[in-house]
């Protein structure tokens, strides 16, 4: 057998799990109070049928019919809350309705000497973990008050009580079946509360500390915000200041504009890097359409082109004019922006840029290398890391370009990967499937 395939087991609990979520209701739609009464309201009526067939054997006629009667009326309970939604109300008319079973069944069930004693304290619990916290007080009074008046009538009256026992062996099969019954309710209820309240503080947990980590990359963000805006102003302002002081050769105005431009360039990009972060839904991003390629980066490549030669780089270019993919072309043109910025913003004068394609036997490959710095083993470590958390985002602005290229690769179905050695360059490889529609 494919050991992919499941077992007979799994099979039956993922039935089983698929029962349970039916009859207790999805986390997503109900409350942990609403599933709790479910799962009591589903055991109650298997309780009520026993008892009702006990009943019958016994011989207990009177209680047979009023145990009937309520089991229809316990399904409707079940009815109202886990279908209608309106478990505050079905939960309000249970615990009265049981309450009142009780008192009945108190007088057709040898009283004191009886097990519905026993019955009072599991409808007590079986209400008290289904009803709001303020309503406590009152079913409190609701049951000791039930229970001792039913005592102090019987103590005064011995009478009152209706039904007795036909022998001693009725009564302790009643008294310990009652007793077996009481146990096990107590254990399945506080069992499923226990299990749902683990959950739920699981889950809690898990909220606060990605909270935390949300700050924490808030925190990172707006520091790199304030930096990299601030960066241009610092060059725009010494700049000014240079110019206002010195006389200037035509070679040294040329480079500071240089440097100024790139400045300026990098601050648009975090811009644009920030507005793509907020404008773009991956529930909302159309996969089912083709676009050309160079038609969809021209504008991207003819900006940067233009920066790289005045940054004396050679930027070299070979696209397909015919090219096309499956996708959505702005988002395309977010991955190639950001990597083509990246490589021209960490690439010294006389440097070289490439934007390369080529066909991989199935693959669509994209190549974009620059003969810069190069990425040192402690920032490609970073880089990958940011990969595989999306949540964090490194702390410089080109780290945060990185991300949405990672983010955004994977929503175009592709891949990206990346070879550098300090010193030598940089080399970011696109992959996209020529085959295969991209999707979310």
């Amino acid at each position: 057998m494919n050991k992919y395939l499941p077992g007979p087991n799994n099979r039956i609990l993922t039935r089983l799990g698929s029962l349970t979520l039916r009859l207790y209701g999805d986390p997503s739609e109900f409350s942990l109070q609403s599933r709790i009464f479910h799962f009591m309201g589903a055991i109650t009526v298997c309780v009520m049928v026993y008892v009702l067939f006990f009943s019958i054997a016994v011989g207990m006629t009177t209680y047979a019919l009023i145990t009937g009667i309520l089991l229809p009326l316990q399904l409707g309970l079940y009815y109202l809350s886990r279908v209608k939604k309106r478990t505050t109300i079905a939960v309000y008319i249970y615990s009265l309705l049981f309450h009142g079973f009780f008192v009945v069944s108190y007088r057709l069930s040898a009283g004191i000497s009886g097990s519905t004693l026993l019955s009072f304290c599991l409808v007590f619990y079986l209400s008290l973990i289904t009803t709001p916290r303020k309503e406590y007080l009152v079913l409190t009074i609701l049951n000791i008050g039930l229970v001792g008046s039913l005592l102090w009538l019987e103590y005064h009256d011995p009478a009152f009580v209706i039904v007795h026992y036909a022998d001693r062996r009725e009564q302790f099969i009643d008294v310990a079946s009652t007793y077996t019954i009481n146990i096990l309710l107590f254990l399945g209820g506080l069992g499923y509360v226990i299990s749902n309240y683990t959950r739920e503080k699981e889950k809690a947990e898990q909220r606060a500390a990605l909270l935390d980590e949300l700050h924490e990359e808030k925190s990172r963000l707006i520091s790199v915000i304030s930096h990299d805006y601030h960066t241009p102003l610092v060059s725009l302002g010494k700049y000014l200041d240079i110019i206002g002081n010195y006389e200037l050769n035509a070679d040294e105005r040329k480079m500071l504009q240089s440097e100024m431009r790139q400045s300026i360039v990098n601050t648009q990009n975090l811009l644009m890097n920030l507005l793509d972060m907020t404008k773009f839904d991956s529930r909302l991003i159309s996969h089912d359409h083709r676009f050309n390629v160079l038609d969809s980066v021209r504008d991207t490549l003819r900006v940067y082109g233009d920066i790289a030669k005045l940054n004396g780089l050679a930027f070299t270019i070979d696209l397909p004019e015919n090219l096309t993919l499956t996708g959505n072309p702005q988002v395309f043109t977010i991955i190639i922006r950001n990597l083509i910025n990246n490589a021209v913003k960490f690439t010294k004068g006389g440097g070289e840029v490439s934007v390369v394609y080529r066909r991989d036997q199935s693959d669509h490959l994209f190549c974009i290398r620059d003969s810069g710095q190069g990425i040192s083993k402690g920032r490609r470590k970073d880089i990958l890391e940011t990969w595989k958390n999306p949540v964090r985002v490194l702390s410089r602005s080109g780290g945060l370009g990185l991300s949405l290229v990672k983010r955004y690769t994977d929503l175009l179905g592709g891949e990206i990967t990346f070879a550098s050695n300090p010193g030598t360059g940089t080399t970011f490889f696109l992959r996209f499937p020529a085959s295969v529609q991209a999707v979310s």
